[in-house]
């Protein structure tokens, strides 16, 4: 069936010959046609023409006054509105798709996991794809799950940008460089950078920002080190440090210290970005990106990408094409994610990318508990991931932090005496709930209720950040970005919901530990300075590591270069098609 797009006036004729019968042959003159199109003879027989034309009917009319024609009306009109309103999604135009299916949410959902991948109009490039929640403010500066970390790698550009191995490349910074004797690190910018709205990336600004940003706790321990910001001249940064760093510069390419307007610290109406994507609209219906003409490097071949906030439920029931993150569905809880996309006349090429996340579920025993080690290690032994029950998770048992790290492995207990009722405490993600839940149930079998407290993510963290979450066991997450050393540095450091659950003395020897590592080590050897603080942590019983997830990008030939980055999404910029 082909369908021209300005068809929308057709269809009202259309719907009025609906009453004279569907898909059945019709004996009716030519002037009856016009009665019930509300229109003259003259006119109606070029409507349907046109409608005969584009297969919406078919029209054998018959000479000589009063002769009666025949009509067959091809399309119920829930059908003929389906149809138009994917051409109109395929075109971009979903406000008009919207009003076709009478602003039909549900149906309009469907549409959107049905069309969705990538289109090329007047010649340029667009991904449309379907997400189960609505994406958080994109701030650098704000707690952010594993999705908006994601987007602020699309939205925001950093000084330097550092890989899953520790190389440090330029960014916004064409060059830096050390003085190990005076502990001074200077970043020289490039030359006419700008920000989103045009206005001016200066070495006056940045400095600015990471005055600003000095002074916010989320960044105090990890810049407690920094005694003086300083503009050398419009181009040139530096940053004087009190004890050796020379992991500095692989810090800084962390998504925290993404380079924003420092305005946008106090408030932001607008987001203003630095990279590759701009935002033009951030709603609780969709995330759209506009491609930035003016990023320093190279411009991304894509030229919008449109994510739609469609609810699970429709996503999992209708849906061809589906990106999930920090997802589940009811039989599989997990937070693996998926780009998939099919072409219903190709299933040949069908390519699909699969890795173990760096990071993992955890659980952390709350130091206001009161359990001693002889409990903690206990109740790590019940609620060993491996033999959780009733929970099946796209994920490979942790036993450790990270799934390169050593395993971890301790002696079996004898039982242990153990409070008659344990609190979990968790945000709400449904991998997380299901972890809660099995447990639960195991400890339940030991004698042991539990009451389970789900905050929503800002709540958690918030809580986190005032040291009030009160629960025995705290369920979270480690998530690590695509700088990897510094990622993980960074959340073993600064982490809030990590250090609320840590005693006063355990946060100070592990800040030691880190500052340690940090003076004597470059960002390329970070993880193997981590590694044995981490087992450390695991062997005391302060955390216990639960799943690493399986992350699974699949496509069914229709994007070109794709490739999975540490989030589990695809990569926008590599993304490009043939057709």
């Amino acid at each position: 069936m082909v369908l021209v797009l300005s068809k929308d006036k057709l269809l009202l004729y259309y719907l009025r010959l609906v009453k004279l019968g569907i898909k059945q042959e019709i004996l009716i003159a030519l002037h009856d046609v016009a009665e019930t199109m509300f229109t003259s003879t003259r006119h109606c027989r070029t409507l349907l023409k046109e409608m005969e034309s584009i297969g919406w009917l078919e029209w054998t009319p018959k000479a000589g006054r009063n002769q009666r024609s025949t009509l067959h009306l091809r399309y119920k009109p829930e059908e003929l509105k389906i149809a138009l309103a994917n051409q109109m999604i395929s075109h971009g135009k979903y406000e008009k798709a919207l009003v076709l299916v009478d602003n039909d949410q549900a149906l309009f959902g469907q549409l959107l996991q049905k069309s969705s991948g990538t289109r090329r109009r007047e010649g340029r490039l667009h991904i449309q794809l379907t997400y189960h929640r609505q994406f958080s403010e994109l701030l650098p500066h704000k707690p952010l799950r594993n999705s908006e970390r994601f987007l602020l790698r699309q939205v925001y550009a950093c000084l330097t940008q550092c890989d899953e191995n520790g190389n440090v490349t330029p960014q916004l910074a064409h060059h830096w460089q050390y003085d190990e004797n005076t502990y001074q690190w200077r970043f020289y910018i490039r030359p006419q950078l700008s920000f989103h709205d045009g206005s001016e990336i200066s070495a006056d600004e940045i400095v600015k920002l990471f005055s600003s940003l000095k002074q916010l706790p989320r960044y105090k321990k990890e810049l407690s080190h920094v005694k003086g910001i300083t503009a050398i001249n419009p181009y040139c940064i530096a940053f004087q440090l009190d004890q050796p760093d020379p992991g500095f510069a692989g810090l800084i390419a962390d998504v925290k210290y993404s380079i924003q307007p420092t305005s946008q610290l106090q408030s932001a109406n607008v987001t203003i970005g630095s990279g590759a994507f701009q935002v033009q609209e951030h709603s609780e219906s969709r995330l759209q990106l506009q491609a930035f003409d003016n990023y320093f490097a190279c411009r991304a071949i894509v030229e919008t990408v449109t994510i739609w906030q469609v609810p699970l439920q429709e996503a999992d029931s209708f849906g061809k094409t589906e990106l999930k993150a920090d997802a589940c569905v009811s039989d599989q809880p997990s937070c693996s994610h998926y780009l998939s996309v099919h072409n219903d006349n190709d299933i040949i090429g069908s390519h699909q990318y699969t890795r173990i996340e760096d990071g993992c579920l955890l659980m952390l025993f709350n130091h206001r508990s009161q359990l001693l080690r002889a409990q903690r290690k206990y109740v790590s032994q019940i609620l060993n991931p491996s033999q959780l029950v009733n929970f099946q998770i796209e994920a490979i048992p942790a036993r450790n932090l990270v799934p390169s790290w050593m395993n971890t492995l301790t002696s079996p207990i004898s039982k242990q005496a153990l409070p008659p009722t344990l609190a979990i405490g968790l945000f709400e993600h449904p991998a997380l709930i299901g972890c809660a839940n099995s447990m639960a149930e195991k400890l339940k079998r030991f004698g042991i209720e539990c009451n389970i407290n789900i905050y929503s993510f800002e709540a958690f963290h918030a809580m986190a950040s005032e040291n009030s979450l009160a629960e025995d066991l705290i369920l979270t997450s480690l998530n690590l970005d695509d700088n990897r050393p510094t990622s993980a540095f960074r959340w073993l450091l600064s982490n809030e919901v990590l250090h609320q659950s840590l005693t006063t003395e355990n946060s100070d020897w592990l800040i030691n530990e880190l500052v340690t590592v940090r003076q004597n080590h470059p960002v390329t050897e970070y993880m193997q300075g981590l590694e044995p603080i981490a087992t450390s942590m695991i062997n005391e019983h302060w955390l216990l590591p639960l799943y690493h997830h399986r992350q699974t990008l699949h496509f069914e030939g229709v994007l070109k270069g794709v490739s999975i980055t540490a989030w589990g999404w695809p990569s926008f910029l590599d993304v490009w098609s043939e057709d």
